[in-house]
């Protein structure tokens, strides 16, 4: 799922529509002092407002905060203003500021958009029931909110409630049947549950409906690795890996799959490659030791193992494994403390291996 760019797809958008007054419109010729101070401010409020909305529109967004502050000082009853002030407050990542303006909106005036976008700031401080409670009252007001629903599922997405996470996307597909991000988390929920073939179908058509989302072509790649269809997911991590070069995640599944299909040469400059992107990557490392074993490297195997283990000491797979290759260049000694390690950290098949070692 694309969960992580929740923060920067904020949907709560500043009004694009002028503040006008209409204090005075009808004025007496004998109008008090007041109502001479109210039109006043609102033709203040007026001016800073707009300008909020066209910094805004140009990403200026600290320039569009200080003309809503000035909006605000001048009209402090003014909903739509800390609505936006919020948004913009979201987008600077000041997210506790955000939701004080949003609350403050909310006490102002009852919003669908504003319900939506304090969802959203409680998403990104991680208060995720309350941001289920917020993207509720959103759909209360407004039904066919749908990325109320998306954002919803992400929600339950985070709390490991994929079945609800599955439903709300399926009810923003509904309303938006183009919405290709929603395609892409519901197949990642779909993935959750083991519903391998839907959420192949799900990742299809989120690549279908934009050929740009290049972690829809990874995860489709993915489900295929575990459906067998190993030169079918190879394709699709080619395609990812052209529109993003710098993902390394589509780099180490391009392996997986050229391991599948003995291509170990190519799957080694896959792992290799995610590996150039993101040294800390210790999936690509374990995986190139595997395939330069398959390649009779078990010099350069038991390399990748030992950078492994430095990394993590608790792995007993990658143990074993290192113990087969030293026993492939005859350190029968290291073969067996690497298979006690193994045995040590609960894997089954270690204990096979020990029957070939001396104290045994």
């Amino acid at each position: 799922m694309n969960i992580k760019t929740i923060k920067n797809t904020l949907s709560v958008t500043l009004l694009l529509v002028c503040y006008t007054t209409g204090v005075g419109q009808g004025a007496e010729a004998v109008a008090t002092r007041t109502a001479d101070s109210i039109q006043v401010d609102d033709q203040l409020a007026e001016i800073n407002y707009n300008q909020a909305i066209d910094y805004y529109s140009k990403g200026h967004y600290d320039s569009a905060l200080r003309a809503l502050n000035r909006t605000i000082s001048v009209k402090s009853d003014f909903a739509e203003a800390f609505n936006n002030s919020g948004t913009v407050k979201y987008m600077l990542q000041d997210y506790l500021g955000a939701l004080v303006d949003f609350n403050t909106a909310l006490i102002l005036k009852s919003s669908a958009k504003t319900y939506f976008g304090r969802g959203l700031v409680r998403m990104a401080l991680d208060s995720l029931t309350e941001a289920i409670a917020d993207f509720d009252q959103t759909l209360v007001l407004e039904p066919n909110y749908a990325e109320a629903y998306y954002y919803r599922g992400g929600a339950n997405y985070l709390l490991g409630e994929y079945q609800l996470a599955v439903h709300d996307y399926t009810r923003a597909i509904t309303l938006k049947n183009d919405y290709a991000i929603a395609y892409n988390d519901r197949g990642s929920a779909n993935l959750k549950l083991k519903n391998l073939e839907n959420a192949k179908s799900d990742y299809y058509n989120a690549s279908l409906l934009d050929p740009t989302l290049y972690y829809a072509f990874n995860s489709l790649g993915g489900v295929k690795i575990s459906l067998g269809d190993a030169e079918g997911a190879i394709a699709d991590l080619t395609a990812a890996v052209k529109i993003n070069p710098d993902y390394y995640f589509a780099f180490n599944n391009r392996g997986k799959a050229k391991f599948v299909v003995e291509d170990f040469k190519g799957a080694i400059e896959d792992f290799t490659n995610a590996l150039d992107l993101n040294p800390s990557y210790m999936a690509a490392l374990n995986n190139r030791g595997n395939a330069k074993y398959k390649l009779e490297d078990y010099h350069g195997a038991i390399l990748d193992y030992n950078e492994v283990l430095k990394n993590n000491p608790s792995l007993g797979q990658v143990y074993l494994n290192r113990g087969i290759s030293k026993e492939m260049i005859r350190d029968e000694d290291g073969a067996c403390n690497d298979w006690n390690k193994a045995a040590e950290l609960g894997v089954p098949t270690a204990n096979e291996y020990l029957n070939n070692c001396g104290d045994n």
